[in-house]
């Protein structure tokens, strides 16, 4: 059974359970929804007001989530007390769910910076380090160091450490998420204290708070990628500085235009959305076959085939988009679940969404030889004029780098593709991340799909990257 690595909030030691966010079961928009005007461009929201902070919105994210698992969560131990009152529970986890029989008599310390729990005997030794901005654990034992199914989430000011269990039910379970990247700058002249929950996405009568999002793939790039950003928190500028960060808010339904941003009660507008709406728009429209080269579905024994919706779980795409998204909603849909109670197939699709709008950019693709040297790989590096990174990927042989060229595509795929920098002015960046999990232990389907796009002001794409894993067991 496929775990995934979740966030959730539970009522143990000092962790209390919030979900701020107002919840709803819809389906996804039709294919002519729109981003709102606010959220995709870099046009700022000023104040003259003292408390009122300056906010652009840098990037927007839309998540859209279905699955039929039932979860539950075990609280292990809180991080800050160990060593210390739950030590022995840390011990009793090691013990009973990792296998660590000599976890007993050890003794345990903790680095000075608080990010790294040792425990060891005189013979063996385990450590637990916090990564990706104490978003996960990463365990080292000897030489051997993994990721696993444990979850931690500072709560209340403590940092807790979750176990999951779950199993697939009969019910559908969808959920959406508003991902905003923002820059707030303090304009004046006192400190300001920037409060998280005066951020709020409005839907028509709907308000939505800040929450985090629940479930998280790591197999989903775009969700990997936001769980590794910086989370904006309460905390106080003083003249003339800026934070960076990203703010969730689970809302109703994917992007709409009508979504609306607010600090407080004051909007934070945005000047030119209808370019990055538009190239969003494309983006999920297209047919990623005259880009790519490649049939629409994907089969073991033939180039291209209609799948027959009633032959689940061999059915694959090769590449996606929101009417993929919605046929695969249907392959995989309640009424698919109907088995007896020992039979019921996991359902899971995440379809994430990333544009980050009105950037110059630099971009490189160069031959990268790894180890072993038989394995060379391309590799996309986009940059802007500022130096920040908005893709490092590397281009696998199966994968492809497409360039726009004398309005053709040149296509690339496992040969050497060596190019000087290419500069591009005013671009925007879409990522679309895409994955799905349907079937039993023994008899399944798994699909990872990635599209990396870059549209210039006419909305053509002018390169891109993709990379598809289509898998069964």
């Amino acid at each position: 059974m496929l775990l995934f690595i979740l966030t959730v909030f539970v009522i143990f030691s000092g962790c209390v359970e919030e979900n701020n966010a107002t919840q709803s079961n819809e389906s996804l928009d039709q294919d002519s929804a729109n981003i709102t005007p606010e959220n995709l461009s870099s046009s700022a929201q000023s104040s003259e007001e003292e408390n009122i902070p300056e906010i652009e919105v840098t990037s927007f994210s839309s998540i859209y989530m279905h699955d039929n698992t039932e979860r539950v969560y075990e609280y292990i131990f809180s991080w800050d007390n160990v060593p210390g009152n739950e030590s022995q529970s840390l011990i009793s986890y090691l013990k009973n769910y990792t296998g660590i029989d000599w976890a007993d008599n050890t003794q345990i310390v903790k680095t000075n910076d608080n990010e790294t729990i040792r425990v060891f005997t005189s013979e063996n030794s385990l450590e637990l380090t916090l990564e990706d901005n104490k978003s996960q654990i990463l365990t080292t034992i000897g030489s051997d160091s993994y990721h696993d199914s444990k979850k931690i989430k500072k709560e209340n000011g403590k940092i807790c450490v979750y176990r999951l269990e779950y199993e697939p039910g009969y019910n559908i379970t969808e959920k959406y998420y508003a991902v905003y990247g923002l820059s707030i700058k303090n304009n004046g002249s006192n400190n300001l204290d920037f409060k998280l929950n005066e951020l709020h996405v409005r839907d028509g009568n709907h308000m939505f708070n800040t929450t985090t999002i629940e479930p998280f793939s790591y197999t989903n790039e775009i969700l990997s990628d936001l769980e590794k950003e910086t989370k904006l928190e309460d905390t106080t500028l003083s003249p003339g500085q800026t934070i960076n960060g990203s703010v969730i808010f689970q809302v109703n339904s994917s992007y709409n235009e009508s979504f609306l941003l607010n600090y407080n009660k004051t909007p934070i507008t945005s000047s030119s959305f209808i370019k990055s709406t538009e190239a969003l728009r494309t983006a999920e429209q297209y047919d990623y076959s005259i880009v790519f080269g490649i049939p629409l579905f994907y089969s073991v024994n033939r180039d291209s085939f209609e799948p027959d919706i009633e032959e689940p779980p061999y059915i694959w795409s090769n590449w996606i988009n929101r009417s993929r998204v919605e046929f695969f909603k249907t392959v995989y849909s309640d009424k698919k679940l109907k088995y007896s109670p020992n039979d019921i197939p996991q359902t899971e699709i995440v379809y994430a969404l990333k544009v980050i709008p009105e950037r110059n950019i630099t971009s490189t693709i160069e031959r990268y030889i790894s180890y072993p040297e038989s394995y060379p790989e391309n590799h996309l590096m986009v940059v802007d004029d500022t130096g920040e990174e908005l893709i490092n990927k590397s281009v696998r042989a199966l994968d492809k780098i497409v360039i726009l060229k004398d309005q053709t595509y040149e296509r690339h795929s496992g040969e050497k593709v060596d190019t000087p920098p290419m500069h591009f002015s005013n671009v925007t960046i879409v990522k679309i991340s895409y994955w799905n999990y349907y079937g039993r232990p023994m008899a399944n389907s798994m699909s990872i799909i990635d599209q990396d796009l870059i549209l210039d002001d006419e909305k053509n794409i002018i390169l891109a990257r993709y990379h598809c894993g289509n898998f069964m067991g």
